[in-house]
């Protein structure tokens, strides 16, 4: 498990935040695990990839 405002966990908020846009958006592309958001790291990849091919 992660520890909670550590240098990697925040390095992957922000990347979450940057790549889904929005918190909301996260949370709805996550599942929720014993009340913990999860996202699939294909999941992010997929999003950065679509976001890649709109400004290309």
């Amino acid at each position: 498990m992660m520890q909670l405002n550590s240098a990697k966990a925040l390095a992957l908020g922000r990347e979450v935040r940057e790549t889904f846009g929005s918190w909301k958006k996260a949370r709805e592309a996550a599942v929720q695990r014993d009340g913990v958001y999860v996202i699939d790291r294909a999941k992010i990849r997929a999003e950065k990839a679509k976001k890649l091919a709109k400004t290309a």
